[in-house]
């Protein structure tokens, strides 16, 4: 008896012992393969915003699933299609004006203003010139692009399928809590990113309108840049403010405080009202806890992991909420996006 009880003893220590050893190894592949993890992140977010435009399609029409996912995908084309030409060709004209006037600017600065330079050769410089330089690569970030709408197509049109397949990775007495799980992640992610993209637009029109009346150069592409990084919370708009100051102070510093004044008054807009109306706390992560997501992700996999670290964090935050604190520690906690009846 006591020889088959050290056995299993044995047995089962053997098999937590390979159980981390896995996971050890997983986690190393896993960060080996981060650039990989984080377009397929990325095709997600792009499959739950196509589903979050197909699904009032589908509720107010007779469409069917597919057909409203068609159309949803069509619609956003054309809309980009027309904004490029509309725009298309102011834009490109002041990005390609930037891109020589930037680093003229950043030069006068620097010789001006001894701790501007003492701050771009530190590491909080280092890491906001890693940030800036996000798509210098057109090539790169054009194939990351493709990759991601390619993917989320094929997510958005059947998701039940790889959510299944995901799920199925787990002991069968788990899965209904895992799926429901991703559920309200995704539930989350959907308002999220509705009222993001929203506060994209407004942002960019309004940063754009506000530097045009300052008389700052180029206010269409610094607006299409303000509304772009609005994608990355907290750390997004300061990084939006940099190209914009550098260029409003190689005019004259008048020019600059307004342009400061600018992005002030856009940023308290969007943070006081437009977000609060938008999507209130249905998804909202702890501001501090999503300015070190969002740079703790981009310091570890760089611009793109900048990109996706707060709907990263926000899956992250909902994952704990359910699986932990609810789960294991019994605890009453609000979930962002879940279902009651989960």
């Amino acid at each position: 008896m006591s020889l088959e009880m050290s056995n299993s003893s044995e047995t089962s220590f053997l098999r937590r012992v390979l159980v981390v050893f896995g996971l050890v190894i997983l986690a190393l592949v896993l960060y080996q393969l981060s650039d990989v993890v984080l377009l397929v992140f990325g095709s997600v977010l792009i499959a739950v915003l196509m589903r979050a435009i197909a699904r009032p399609l589908q509720a107010e029409t007779s469409m069917s699933e597919r057909v409203s996912l068609v159309t949803a995908i069509v619609g956003i084309i054309s809309f980009l299609v027309l904004i490029s030409y509309l725009f298309g060709t102011q834009i490109t004209d002041q990005l390609s004006s930037l891109s020589t006037t930037l680093p003229d600017a950043a030069r006068h600065i620097s010789r001006d203003i001894p701790i501007a330079k003492l701050f771009a050769e530190s590491s909080a410089g280092a890491l906001m010139a890693n940030a800036l330089s996000f798509g210098t690569s057109i090539f790169g970030a054009a194939a990351a692009v493709v990759l991601m709408l390619v993917g989320g197509i094929y997510l958005a049109l059947r998701p039940k399928f790889y959510k299944r397949g995901f799920v199925m990775l787990f002991p069968k007495g788990r899965q209904p809590l895992i799926e429901s799980t991703m559920d309200d992640a995704g539930a989350a992610l959907r308002v999220w990113l509705g009222s993001q993209f929203l506060a994209m637009i407004i942002v960019g029109v309004m940063t754009a309108i506000g530097l045009a009346l300052v008389g700052v150069a180029s206010p269409l592409a610094l607006g299409v840049i303000a509304g772009g990084l609005e994608f990355v919370p907290i750390v997004g708009p300061v990084l939006a403010a940099i190209p914009a100051l550098l260029i409003a102070s190689s005019q004259d510093w008048q020019t600059a405080a307004w342009t400061l004044l600018v992005f002030v008054i856009v940023q308290q807009t969007e943070s006081n009202i437009l977000m609060p109306l938008l999507v209130g706390r249905a998804a909202g992560v702890a501001p501090a806890v999503g300015l070190f997501a969002v740079v703790a992700v981009g310091v570890l996999f760089g611009p793109l992991g900048l990109l996706l670290g707060y709907p990263v964090a926000i899956v992250a935050d909902v994952a704990i909420r359910k699986l932990y604190v609810r789960e294991a520690l019994g605890e009453k906690v609000d979930i962002p996006g879940a279902d009651e009846s989960n």
